[in-house]
């Protein structure tokens, strides 16, 4: 678990990333919440912000979660803990997350109260 302040939501589907928001919010009301629709959203952001974890989406168009971890050495502001969030169940994508040295752990969607509480401290 870790302390959170800021916290970058990174998917392409609204309802998924205003779930995430609501159900993070109703366990710590006072992180800041912010949230990229993309890969390339999310380097633009980390350019002039950081924050204390991630939860990043593997599939979204633009650039995807594993050319967003590819970009993310460019950008000072890699975020303290990178959660990988998908509903994949490809064996592949687990081995890759694990090997990414800035990959804290990956989870399976949705983003639901167990999942925080194993991620976030107040």
């Amino acid at each position: 678990m870790h302390s959170a302040n800021k916290i970058l939501l990174v998917d392409d589907d609204p309802i998924f990333l205003t779930l995430a928001e609501l159900a993070i919010k109703k366990e710590h009301a006072t992180v800041e919440i912010f949230k990229a629709m993309n890969g390339e959203e999310a380097i633009d952001f980390l350019k002039n912000q950081s924050v204390d974890i991630i939860f990043l989406d593997l599939n979204m168009p633009v650039m995807n979660g594993w050319e967003f971890l590819d970009a993310l050495p460019s950008v000072e502001n890699k975020g303290n803990h990178i959660y990988v969030l998908t509903s994949s169940i490809d064996p592949s994508d687990q081995r890759k997350a694990d090997e990414n040295p800035y990959v804290t752990s990956m989870l399976e969607k949705p983003l639901d109260r167990e999942k925080i509480a194993q991620t976030l401290v107040s």
